[in-house]
């Protein structure tokens, strides 16, 4: 058995869903299952090449999309939709054996009924990554609402087994499955990342700060509460807290700064852009703390937040909303901050908290790693998924 991750992200340098492939890819060699990450989009060729391969750490990947990277705008959004996918048939079709595992890490209609019709003729194993859900990725209207329908009344059904993210999910899949599909619940996953030093480096800032990673889309990451909590805080606290944000969105186009001048807080707000992972390490090591804010909505109460695993592995006091699965790991005041989604006097009330009893936080944080490594930890949920590859 081999197993091979279909996607369409970026690799082996991403975003989640890069770092969630590259865990589970950990968890499974480490199971002594060989792996081999195929992606199905020319989403990395910036630099025009066709197509390009090689290693993460054991782990390897290749892109076979046999085609050249088009610098026509429309070629490239027909590229995208649907010439991409096709591309792929060929290396699929010669490399997916019987009893091989095909791990759809994709929401496109089209390739999962290439990949499916594939598999099924060949004989290997279909399992479909579930850690968003489907409905709150793209828009709406009755397009939408159509593809929607097709994937889950006639694709869903033909899978072999899912991997939901949170029980929100594992009950959505339950829905629309076949009676011998499998699911089994995967939490987060986070490496611990012991390859940088930062004993060694230096702060990059000599005042406290709040660090938050990754995007800054409201409906994920609700910024806009995050900031007029943090202006709360300055009115009434005139220390020298800064709030740093780092990631793709956290650059001089930044939608969020009219509402940040707006606020009064510009001189306090540090938008860093995309850093380096060593940078983001030092960053997380020395923040006073990060905030992890999930208003109430389709997308968060199906998902788990990487950032959230990442900051809880870095050993940082986090404040956390009570929405989502979360929960189940993270008790208030003990290994995280809970507040609840919608209070902006309460996130900034804990952000007081944390800042006035720093023993508090450090132990908080030092309890939080310890959740993460229990819990959110590559190699024993990767014995478990190859376990159920196996049953399947």
């Amino acid at each position: 058995m081999r197993i091979f991750v279909f996607t369409a992200t970026r690799f082996p340098e991403g975003m989640a869903a890069t770092k969630r492939i590259y865990c589970y890819a950990k968890g499974w060699k480490a199971a002594g299952i060989d792996t081999e990450v195929l992606i199905c989009r020319n989403i990395g060729a910036d630099d025009g090449r066709m197509s390009y391969e090689g290693r993460k750490g054991d782990l390897t990947y290749k892109y076979i999309v046999n085609q050249k990277y088009s610098k026509n705008s429309l070629k490239r959004k027909i590229d995208w939709f649907f010439l991409d996918f096709f591309c792929c048939i060929p290396y699929i079709w010669k490399h997916l054996k019987r009893n091989d595992i095909a791990y759809v890490y994709i929401y496109n209609n089209i390739l999962q009924i290439l990949l499916i019709t594939i598999a099924k003729i060949k004989g290997a194993k279909l399992v479909r990554e579930t850690c968003e859900h489907p409905s709150a990725l793209g828009g709406s209207g009755k397009i939408q609402a159509l593809y929607r329908w097709i994937e889950y009344h006639l694709l869903f059904p033909k899978y072999d087994g899912f991997i939901p993210i949170s029980r929100e999910l594992d009950n959505f899949v339950k829905k629309y499955k076949s009676k011998k599909a499998q699911t089994l619940i995967v939490p987060i996953l986070v490496e611990d990342n012991d390859t940088i030093d930062v004993s060694k480096r230096a702060s990059l800032y000599d005042v406290p700060y709040i660090i938050h990673t990754g995007t800054m889309l409201e409906q994920k990451d609700s910024i806009s509460t995050i900031l007029k909590a943090f202006a709360k805080y300055k009115e009434t606290n005139n220390d020298k807290l800064r709030l740093v944000f780092t990631g793709q969105h956290a650059n001089d186009k930044c939608s969020y700064i009219p509402t940040i001048k707006k606020l009064g807080i510009e001189k306090w707000v540090d938008l860093r852009g995309l850093v380096s992972e060593e940078e983001v390490t030092i960053l997380q090591h020395y923040a006073a703390m990060s905030i992890v804010y999930k208003s109430d909505n389709l997308q968060t109460r199906n998902c788990f937040p990487t950032k959230l695993g990442e900051v809880l592995m870095g050993g940082i006091p986090v404040i956390t909303t009570n929405v989502g699965d979360a929960n189940l790991y993270l008790k208030n005041r003990e290994n995280a901050i809970i507040v609840k989604d919608g209070s902006i006097e309460e996130l900034c009330d804990s952000i007081v908290y944390l800042m006035t009893n720093p023993a508090v936080a450090k132990s908080i944080g030092e309890k939080g790693t310890l959740i993460a490594k229990i819990h959110f930890n590559p190699i024993s949920q990767g014995k478990r998924m190859v376990e159920l590859f196996k049953k399947i």
